[in-house]
């Protein structure tokens, strides 16, 4: 009888412990964890570094190994036993769910996905989700944050890694969530994090030109975020302005909702409330419930869309707004705000762009300040290993001409300098950071929060 690749690695690691129960505490799949006395699963990836995890994790006390087929593992610095799977980046989640006992095979699951909005949308909908369903428990996993909605933990990636995920759905188990949304970046579909997933309900916010730095090309970067609604069973929710795009593989029922972006200026235009209307309409049927009600006392989201008031009358906005679409849509929203303001406010932008992405949308984001704000502040973002100079000279460039900006790398101080204008009739954008909390300069990660730092200025 020819065994499965989840027998192989099972049958391996009991023969290492002389055990044939086992459990996910016998496994480590990152070499910077703890690895003394368990089994390294370690995923197919960059071949430069893939002799340095395995090596680091020998030196840490592993067992044994289980790795892909086409990693060398000749020159490792040990004789430990070694198990080669093929394919092993596509078939690690099927292993996990073994590993962990399938642990969210009970829960609604609910996949959200696009360029802009994604994570605003999980947060909304978590928010919509407990009063529609108020005695089950909501779990959510995004770049803000992860664990049974509103008590979450911090986390660093908007997908985690495979066991990280998997992780994750365990202690959701134990805290009996019933209905998970996961927010899933393009990356972390294109790797294969989510692989093995069902799931019950998706939704597509947008798709513009982003991550091309990682994606090559526009082409790749849409079949990655396709790739939910291709396991998707019940039903996707796409909004309209995608009709036309073409979606094979799909067997879910699609829906589709209406953009948000035009409605009304004392809308928080971030909250999708023609997808929760037709959301509840689907799933919701049997409940009492007022929709517009419920939507007007949702709670803003850190960073997304956040206005802050001083006390000298400063107003500022502060958005995620990193990609060109996105931030776009916050100048057209802002631009509509002032012009039906009584006092004849004007706008100021700062914005700077992140290293080692997408340099195109430099320039564009450069031409979409231009047409929108009175008065420009360029700074830094996340430099990364670039030089900020460099960057912001390229920002400026398509600048020429104007003479309506300033270019002040230093972020808090650029924030600073945005205090005469605050306080003299001027609206601020404060884009691209949203609740970040730190920037980065090429291996120094210097501690920064917009909000904060914007609070401590106007109290």
């Amino acid at each position: 009888m020819k065994l499965s690749d989840n027998d192989k690695i099972i049958n391996f690691v009991s023969n290492i412990y002389q055990k044939k129960s086992l459990n996910y505490r016998d496994f480590v799949f990152s070499s910077k964890d703890s690895c003394k006395d368990k089994i390294f699963v370690l995923k197919y990836g960059n071949k430069k570094k893939l002799p340095h995890y395995i090596n680091e994790a020998i030196k840490k006390g592993i067992k044994g190994l289980v790795v892909d087929n086409r990693t060398n593992v000749e020159d490792i610095s040990s004789r430990i036993p070694i198990l080669k799977i093929t394919n092993l980046n596509e078939k690690i989640n099927a292993f996990l769910d073994q590993l962990y006992s399938y642990p969210a095979r009970d829960m609604f699951i609910i996949g959200v996905t696009g360029t802009n909005g994604k994570t605003s949308t999980c947060h909304f909908l978590a928010q919509y989700l407990s009063k529609l369903f108020p005695r089950k428990n909501i779990g959510i996993i995004t770049s803000e944050g992860n664990g049974v909605y509103p008590k979450l933990s911090l986390t660093s990636r908007t997908t985690p890694e495979n066991h990280l995920l998997y992780r994750q759905y365990d202690k959701m188990r134990r805290k009996n969530v019933q209905i998970l949304i996961i927010e899933c970046s393009s990356q972390g579909l294109h790797q294969g994090r989510l692989n093995s997933h069902s799931f019950d309900v998706s939704i597509l916010t947008n798709i513009n030109r982003d991550h091309i730095d990682y994606h090559k090309n526009n082409e790749n970067y849409i079949k990655s975020k396709l790739l939910l609604l291709q396991m998707t069973t019940k039903h996707i929710f796409i909004n309209e302005s995608l009709k036309n795009l073409e979606m094979r593989n799909i067997n879910a029922k699609k829906v589709f909702f209406k953009d948000n972006s035009q409605r009304e200026l004392m809308d928080n235009p971030t909250i999708p409330r023609d997808l929760f209307t037709k959301f509840t309409n689907i799933y919701g049927q049997n409940r009492k419930i007022n929709i517009i009600d419920v939507i007007n006392k949702l709670k803003p989201i850190p960073g997304r869309y956040h206005f802050l008031n001083g006390s000298k009358r400063e107003r500022f906005l502060v958005d995620y707004a990193h990609t060109s679409s996105s931030f776009l849509e916050v100048c057209k929203h802002s631009k509509r705000l002032v012009s039906a303001s009584l006092d004849n406010m004007k706008v100021l932008i700062i914005f700077g762009c992140g290293g080692d992405r997408d340099k195109e949308k430099r320039v564009n984001m450069a031409h979409h300040a231009k047409k929108y704000a009175d008065f420009i502040i360029v700074t830094d973002d996340n430099p990364r290993s670039e030089d900020p100079i460099k960057i912001t000279n390229q920002i400026t460039e398509a600048l020429k001409g104007e003479s309506n900006y300033e270019v002040i790398n230093n972020r808090k101080s650029a924030i600073r300098r945005s205090l005469d204008f605050a306080r003299n009739n001027y609206l601020v954008l404060l884009l691209g950071k949203g609740n970040e909390s730190k920037i980065i300069y090429k291996n120094k990660h210097i501690y920064h929060n917009d909000i904060k730092y914007v609070e401590s200025l106007i109290k």
